[in-house]
């Protein structure tokens, strides 16, 4: 019996806004909010300068840099002869069934 072994991380974009007053860093972060951004952490505190500011964490899911065929390219053309499934086989694109343990080609 073969058994599945898959190795998915989640990667994460990181930013950081800093802002004088609170009305405007909400602003700022519900719009960021609809852009997919998630606010994971607020902090309020005494800058370098002695000013109270607030800055807020914020992360959202990241998406892979080459989500569009190159210029020139077109949809069908760009994804590789690999990632298709071949008619012959019964096998899923991109995973190798051969052995004790499923792992996904690269």
């Amino acid at each position: 019996m073969k058994t599945a072994i898959v190795h998915a991380q989640q990667k994460w974009e990181h930013i950081a806004v800093t802002r004088k007053t609170e009305t405007v860093l909400v602003d700022e972060i519900n719009q960021l909010g609809e852009e997919g951004w998630e606010l994971v952490s607020t902090e309020y505190f005494k800058d370098p300068k002695g000013v109270m500011t607030w800055i807020a964490y914020l992360k959202r899911p990241k998406v892979a840099a080459a989500t569009k065929p190159p210029a020139g390219v077109t949809a069908s053309a760009a994804g590789s002869p690999e990632a298709k499934p071949s008619a012959g086989t019964a096998e899923p694109a991109g995973f190798d069934l051969s052995g004790e343990v499923f792992d996904i080609k690269k």
